[in-house]
């Protein structure tokens, strides 16, 4: 029987960027994925500075910039095109060290992800194969794999379910999903412009009380539309070539432009009430789904594996109990659940300004568009207000050994203590934990920082320890640094030798 440390069943972004991320920490990944190939077309368009400081650590964010595009603008419109609300947004590097928000083409970031994929022969693809059955149980999973040919049995230490919204794993464990009572159906349309035309460098919502929708301007002449489904609509219309291109006519026509796709999809929005049982795990759409209207499904996918893989290493390295695996859901629920909340706004928004139009009222219940990203609120030092406990930290460019490097290159997937000073002295439990977990120590002078991305943090406290997940796990002063470290005792469970 072949035998693994992580199946990892479904090869989408999600889950073919945290066999990267375990397999860069030593252990042999498995991957199994009923299709062959990457996704024929664009899904996921949007990614954010804090996932690309994951795609970093796969040494690929630089290539999914170069071939992105980042719009300046974000507007709320009337049925004419007209701006009701604005949002601009500025291009660049911000304090995450990458743009805030970039847009890709889904096949071609997911030739990026499985090109580092075939670098790693300790992770093994199983494509055009079905995970048929497991047996969960206190020693590991016991997998049914079949493909064309036979049904195969292996054996892993974990399985993780990142096989979509329609989760087979999620489904086995018979975990129930709690409903946000927002679910549409939207024609999602990508298209690819073959001349130059004059077009917004934006992400328009047209707020068309007769039909809402939103056009995104990607990379290298790719577009999105999604177009909502009315009730009086005949799902017949939507088969037809010319009814389509009549719908996309305010932008593109058949002379400057192909249609990729059209095709209607029923999203959203809810969340699964358990992401573990015993050895098996949910992630990405398998734990959560949310309505298109931010682009956030992937990159809360992202965030759950990029939160799970460096505790798994822990319990295999033995330096933490089983328990610590139980932290992955009460750290990334209450985040992945304002993260729906807060794509349902947008489509409140949206559906007040329809009902504007019309001359109805509508309250949106929820607070907007802008509303700050939260932090975590579990598996921090002290859940306090200061904005940065549980936040990631920023990344500046740093003086390091006598070059010029990014933070978290530095960081690598590490615990970090960060400080200004190295006169410090620790206890001896403190000692012991920096020792188990080789916490890095990183000194960092003012003129280390010259784009002072710290000061914010240094202002107030002396040190600083940041997580393998690059968020910050508390800040402090000397007086309670060997309290600080401590405490990782009891977040994670770890096993610290008497």
């Amino acid at each position: 029987m072949k035998t693994f440390d992580v199946a990892i069943c479904g090869y989408g972004p999600v889950g073919a960027v945290f066999s990267i991320l375990l397999a860069q920490y030593g252990y042999q990944v498995l991957i199994i994925e009923k299709n062959e190939g990457p996704s024929p077309t664009a899904r996921a368009i949007n990614t954010d500075g804090e996932q690309l400081r994951v795609f970093d650590k796969l040494n690929i964010a630089e290539e999914i910039v170069a071939n992105s595009n980042q719009i300046e603008n974000i507007h709320f419109s009337d049925a004419n095109l007209k701006p009701l609300q604005s949002i601009h947004l500025e291009p660049g590097e911000t304090e995450m060290g990458w743009p805030n928000q970039v847009l890709f083409y889904q096949p071609e970031l997911e030739g990026f992800i499985r090109t580092q994929v075939n670098l790693h022969k300790n992770i093994t693809v199983m494509e055009s194969s079905t995970l048929t059955n497991f047996s969960n149980n206190d020693k590991g999973v016991e997998l049914y794999v079949k493909n064309s040919r036979e049904t195969i049995n292996i054996f892993s230490k974990l399985l993780v379910g990142c096989d979509g919204a329609s989760s087979f794993v999620r489904k086995q464990l018979n975990i129930e999903l709690e409903d946000f009572g927002y679910n549409q159906s939207w024609l999602v349309c990508d298209a690819h412009l073959t001349q130059e035309i004059s077009l917004q460098n934006a992400l328009i919502q047209v707020c068309d009380p007769k039909r809402p929708c939103t056009f995104l301007h990607g990379r290298r002449g790719h577009l999105r539309f999604e177009f909502r489904v009315m009730p009086e609509d005949s799902m017949e219309d939507f088969k037809n070539d010319d009814y389509i291109w009549n719908l996309l006519s305010p932008w593109i026509k058949r002379d400057n432009a192909v249609l990729e796709r059209a095709a209607v999809y029923r999203f959203h929005a809810c969340i699964a009430e358990n992401w573990r049982d015993k050895n098996v795990l949910i992630a990405g759409d398998a734990a959560h789904q949310m309505p298109p209207f931010m682009g956030a499904g992937m990159g809360a996918g992202i965030r759950d594996v990029a939160n799970l893989a460096w505790k798994i290493h822990l319990l295999f390295q033995n330096k933490a109990s089983h328990t610590i695996l139980n932290t992955y859901m009460h750290e990334r629920f209450n985040h992945a659940k304002w993260t729906i909340a807060q794509t349902i706004s947008i489509g409140e928004i949206i559906e007040g300004f329809c009902a504007a139009a019309e001359g109805k009222e509508y309250n949106p219940k929820s607070k907007g568009y802008a509303a700050q990203f939260p932090h975590i609120s579990e598996g921090i030092y002290k859940n306090s207000n200061n904005g940065i406990n549980g936040y990631p930290i920023p990344q500046p460019s740093i003086q390091h050994h006598q070059r010029i490097i990014k933070l978290d290159k530095v960081i690598e997937s590490s615990f970090t203590l960060i400080f200004q000073s190295s006169k410090f002295s620790l206890s001896q439990k403190a000692q012991a934990i920096v020792d188990l977990l080789n916490i890095k120590f990183l000194e960092l002078s003012k003129e280390d920082d010259p784009e002072k991305r710290l000061n914010k943090i240094f202002e107030n406290y002396e040190y600083i320890l940041v997580r393998p997940d690059l968020y910050v796990y508390g800040a402090t002063s000397s007086d309670n640094l060997s309290d600080m470290i401590e405490s990782l005792e009891d977040k994670f469970s770890l096993k610290i030798k008497p």
